[in-house]
């Protein structure tokens, strides 16, 4: 069996289980993250593609990122938010779904409004599928969750990978990318299929029939519904209100900008660099694989070396390396320094993000429904704007430093008590 498999060869059967969760649901959950990484991964790349064949301005590419976060800004919270009362598997399969629709939608895009479109319903897709995931890693295992989200990670990178992969092989056999994006988005659409028949464990806060606690008052009642959304809200404010989450949501939100400064990488590299379609695709596939060996070396540090002390070095490599790598003389140096870069980089995200998930282990929804409200920073609008004013390589560097900078000064306030140990 595919599942028995996947629990196997990723050693998770190594690491301590929470009781009823079977191989068919881990494997599954941890898949979340990959399909959309591929997804993502491909359309990433292709902006160059997009902008030649649908001219389009700096400022039209960025807005189609910032469309995508717009949406997910009002989708992905009430999603969130129903990961710890409500039925998980319709998340998932219907967020996995509406991903297959995007990709579909902008293989066969006509146009700039029908591709925009497409980018608008990744955002409805992509937070109930991989923010409940997440959530379900860290809550199967309990005892070892930045170990689990970690491989989570790994498997992320190797669907960030396989995206450019696909790009990079389809253009040196003659495909088109409207084939690549609608073939992407039908194997998606399997899997989507495949969530749909499988059961989850229940939230934390469920009734035994599946249902949240705020539901046994009628729900259907507007009585029942102003219940329901009472405990939504209540469930976010202890978030907010306990010094742990609230830490480690600040340093996401840091990351956050970080990552922000990368909206337009890929258009510089073809435009500035010099790099064709498929070599940044190719470029874009050896940082993955760079990201791939960082999170390998990770889960092994992490048996044995605190995690707080590893964000910090990566957060203050980070500082630097941005502007070091857009000054780089030529491709090689580009190369040299992109390395380290893509190696730190990829450290941040599986600690910060498991540490924020255990905070509360019963509030994981919540604490996913806050992070869904970063968006309502439109970074990347601002990013595509100042590229547009100063240029795409000096807005990189600075912004990319600015959130460097920032996340590291939070990461040395936190006291090591705010660190929780990994099993």
């Amino acid at each position: 069996m595919f599942s028995s498999r996947f629990v196997r060869y990723t050693r998770l059967d190594r690491l301590h289980r929470s009781a009823g969760v079977s191989d068919r649901a881990v494997a599954l959950g941890f898949v979340a993250r990959f399909a959309d990484e591929v997804l993502s991964g491909a359309w990433t790349v292709l902006t160059p593609t997009f902008r030649a064949v649908f001219r389009l301005s700096l400022v039209q590419i960025g807005f189609l990122s910032q469309l995508l976060n717009w949406v997910a800004l009002v989708v992905e919270p009430l999603a969130a938010v129903h990961i710890d009362v409500g039925d998980r598997r319709l998340l998932m399969a219907g967020g996995a779904l509406a991903l297959a629709g995007s990709a579909v939608m902008m293989g066969l895009a006509p146009g700039y409004a029908v591709l925009a479109l497409g980018f608008g319903l990744y955002g409805v897709g992509s937070g109930p599928l991989v923010l409940t995931a997440d959530v379900l890693v860290v809550e199967t295992f309990p005892g070892a969750s930045e170990r689990a989200y970690s491989r989570a990670t790994f498997l992320d990178t190797l669907g960030a990978l396989v995206g450019p992969g696909v790009v990079a092989l389809a253009a040196a056999f003659g495909l088109s990318w409207r084939v690549v994006l609608v073939g992407l988005g039908g194997c998606v659409g399997v899997y989507a299929l495949s969530l749909a028949g499988t059961r989850f464990p229940r939230p934390a806060l469920s009734t035994p029939d599946g249902t949240g606690d705020a539901d046994r008052e009628s729900p259907d009642s507007p009585v029942g519904w102003a219940v329901h959304v009472a405990r939504l809200v209540a469930n976010g404010r202890t978030v907010v209100r306990d010094r742990r989450a609230r830490t480690w949501l600040v340093v996401l939100l840091c990351f956050d900008l970080f990552e922000a400064a990368f909206v337009l990488k890929y258009i510089w590299l073809h435009d500035s660099v010099g790099l064709g379609q498929p070599l940044v695709a190719v470029y874009a596939t050896v940082e993955q694989v760079v990201d791939l060996v960082a999170l390998a070396m990770l889960d092994r540090w992490l048996a044995r070396r605190d995690a707080g002390h590893i964000l910090r070095y990566a957060a203050s490599a980070l500082v630097v390396l941005p502007t070091a790598w857009v000054v780089a003389p030529g491709i090689a140096g580009r190369i040299a320094v992109g390395i380290p870069l893509a190696f730190a980089y990829t450290l941040i995200w599986p600690l910060a993000k498991s540490q924020s998930l255990t905070a509360i282990p019963e509030l994981g929804g919540a604490t996913q429904a806050i992070t869904a409200l970063f968006p309502i920073l439109p970074l990347a609008l601002v990013e595509a704007r100042v590229a547009a004013a100063v240029g795409v390589g000096p807005a990189m560097a600075a912004t990319a430093t600015l959130g460097a900078l920032l996340m590291l000064l939070a990461l040395r306030a936190i006291p090591p008590s705010l660190v929780k140990a990994t099993g």
